[in-house]
């Protein structure tokens, strides 16, 4: 692992609990990054995920570094939102000056906001605003998108699965796939899992399978999307009472084991490892979970050609509302955060394949080359 441009420790003189900063690259006076708050988070994980924000800002068109920070305390525990104000606190010139933030695992966009608030920020990405020429504009329009719903559910809930739903059609087509004719499996139905079988079913894609902690439900000629979104709980859980009597209920694994083109795991890590790489006969795998496939079974899964498209791309919408606002100058609406995101993701998607196919290497290695390849501004999307 390479060495960051700076690391910090801190601990809260209330809790003893000790947080984190690390900056891996500063680009144009920035870097961004979101806070995560775990117990047994360590400086290591959270270098290692700024290492991953750089190539994912690169990704987006951002000429910004990664970033990220981190806090080691229960998320749960009734103190955590006095151990988040205590970090922002001691961490507020960074975010004054250079630090492009908001909500990781285990913390919300509105703690951290209204924190900010008390501290006399406006804003999580000030820094960047602060900077501009059009700074109140762009407030603006980053307020309204934070606040836009989009079929009744909030934007930000729902940008991080179109994301996935962008770069799994775009790789389809990268590997000569008609999408219209394309099967899918998703793991996890939650905010991601959920959103990204909304955007491919609205795209006319199949998505034969979708698997919750109850099992997998399967449909050889793909399910009614519309249908499950109005039986799932806030936790992701279908309600199977009221599933069509032509659904099959399978044991959870079994959306692994599917007849598809595309396996989304947009669940938990480590789904797919070494004992299951020999199940899978699926053309392509799109991370939509952080870290759903460990290292050796992508590298079996290459070696099979069955390509893997990494999580810092495929899960990259989160990030990609922020940058479509301050980088790409576009309203606030989901139309246009939209439109951004499927242009931006669908050139970076075009770009990693190009150079998979000429240096037949891995999407994740490939991937990590677009920080220092120039020729995918956001001017050429």
């Amino acid at each position: 692992m390479k060495q960051p441009y700076l690391s910090t420790e801190w601990i809260d003189p209330v809790t003893g609990a000790k947080g984190y900063l690390v900056i891996d690259e500063m680009k144009a006076g920035f870097c961004a990054g979101g806070i995560r708050m775990r117990k047994g988070v360590t400086k290591e994980e959270i270098q290692r995920l700024a290492e991953i924000m750089t190539i994912k800002m690169a990704g987006l068109g951002m000429t910004v570094g990664g970033a990220k920070g981190g806090i080691d305390f229960p998320p749960n525990d009734p103190k955590s939102k006095e151990v988040l104000k205590r970090y922002l606190e001691a961490h507020t010139p960074y975010i004054k000056e250079c630090w492009l933030t908001s909500e990781d695992l285990g913390t919300r966009e509105e703690d951290i906001l209204q924190i900010l608030s008390e501290l006399g920020l406006n804003s999580s990405v000030q820094a960047f605003i602060d900077k501009q020429e059009n700074a109140p504009s762009l407030l603006k329009e980053l307020q309204k998108a934070m606040k836009a719903r989009y079929d009744g559910t909030a934007l930000t809930e729902l940008v991080t699965g179109y994301g996935v739903s962008v770069v799994t059609i775009k790789s389809l087509e990268q590997i000569g796939e008609d999408p219209q004719q394309a099967k899918v499996s998703i793991q996890g139905f939650g905010s991601v899992g959920a959103s990204a079988a909304k955007f491919l079913y609205e795209s006319g894609i199949k998505v034969v399978a979708v698997a919750d902690i109850q099992g997998t439900i399967y449909k050889e000629d793909g399910l009614d999307i519309q249908l499950l979104l109005t039986l799932k709980d806030s936790k992701g859980l279908i309600c199977r009472k009221r599933l069509p009597s032509d659904y099959e209920q399978l044991p959870g694994s079994k959306w692994l084991e599917v007849e598809t083109d595309v396996l989304i795991p947009a669940g938990i890590a480590d789904v797919i490892n070494i004992e299951a790489v020999d199940k899978i006969e699926a053309k392509i795998i799109v991370e939509g979970a952080n870290l759903p496939v460990t290292k050796e079974a992508e590298e079996i899964l290459f070696q099979r050609g069955i390509l893997v498209i990494p999580d810092f791309i495929a899960n990259s919408g989160g990030a990609g509302l922020f940058v479509s606002v301050l980088n790409g100058n576009v309203e606030g609406t989901p139309k246009a955060i939209f439109q951004f995101l499927g242009d931006r993701l669908s050139k970076t998607v075009e770009v990693i394949f190009s150079i998979v196919n000429k240096e037949r290497i891995l999407p994740r290695m490939a991937a990590r080359q677009l920080v220092e390849i120039k020729e995918i501004s956001p001017k050429e999307v």
